[in-house]
């Protein structure tokens, strides 16, 4: 885990911490877009530079907890089993309430044929949501990671996984006959939202630098709250980005929530509650309690 910046003199015999440059994570698929599009003037606007670290979201769980970056935005999941080392940064996550379009279960059969799937590595919420849902479904097949080409994929197993972009794009093309949107399902099961991701910072980080923890949430919020009101421009942004049409991503950005208010939490709850029962999570954390203080 990385040192706190070491301190440095103020010029006038006595000493202060140097201003760290805070290592934030991004999730380089469509689905944060409108988190980062105005990220970074957003924090400079607060007097803070950052370096901007992107990745998808296995490999930031993993540079985060091993404290190689500073904040991003862990698959709930992992912030669950690393609770003690991280704390949240309140009013941001990645949700759906029902349908998300990125998450998806592609199979060859009908669900309750389903004997062996092939699990993406991208992502932990997905898997251990799929576990929860398989249960929910009556059926419990094999799970191993998903190492083959598409096609090879289609050979070995009757159902595959996948997350973000890729989801989006076997999504388009219809290869499998039928799909599963992870978020739709959880609803249909539970009747409430699903947080894949939510924002954490870690907890030596937030000790240390508690106003530059707080500009980074506000700068993100402020992005998404710029592209919420210009969706037009936003999703012209991204289309010319990603490879997505501008009336696609309108609708898929309307469907993604980036808030985290109470219902949202319910839901994590719940599905922490439920990821514990099919043994996905040890401990259920108290989310009152791994917050950053205001």
């Amino acid at each position: 885990m990385s040192a706190v910046p070491p301190a440095t003199s103020d010029g006038a015999g006595g000493h202060e911490p140097s201003r760290p440059v805070p290592r934030v994570g991004r999730i380089g698929f469509v689905n944060c877009f409108p988190l980062y599009l105005h990220f970074e003037e957003e924090l400079a606007a607060r007097g803070v530079r950052a370096e901007v670290v992107t990745g998808h979201p296995a490999e930031l769980n993993r540079r985060l907890i091993a404290g190689e970056i500073d904040v991003a935005l862990p698959s709930s999941i992992e912030f669950a089993r690393h609770a003690d080392r991280l704390v949240l940064l309140p009013t941001i996550s990645i949700s759906s309430v029902g349908a998300v379009d990125s998450i998806q279960l592609f199979s060859k059969l009908p669900r309750r044929h389903i004997t062996s799937i092939a699990l993406t590595e991208q992502s932990a919420t997905s898997v251990s949501l799929l576990k929860i849902l398989c249960r929910e479904w009556g059926i419990a097949p094999s799970f191993a990671p998903r190492r083959q080409l598409l096609a090879d994929t289609l050979a070995h197993f009757d159902a595959l996984l996948l997350i973000g972009d890729e989801a989006l794009k076997v999504l388009r093309t219809e290869v499998y006959p039928c799909h599963y949107d992870l978020g739709e399902e959880w609803r249909a099961v539970t009747g409430l939202p699903m947080v894949y991701a939510v924002c954490a910072v870690r907890r030596e980080f937030a000790a240390a630098w508690p106003d530059e923890a707080a500009a980074i949430e506000a700068a993100l919020m402020a992005s998404r709250d710029d592209c919420a009101a210009h969706p037009q421009e936003t999703a012209a942004a991204a289309a010319r980005l990603y490879d997505f049409s501008q009336e696609y991503l309108e609708g898929y950005f309307d469907r993604l929530k980036f808030g985290f208010v109470d219902s949202y939490r319910a839901g994590l709850l719940e599905f922490y509650r439920r990821a514990a029962a099919v043994g996905e999570l040890e401990l259920v954390p108290d989310l009152a309690t791994r917050e950053v203080s205001a």
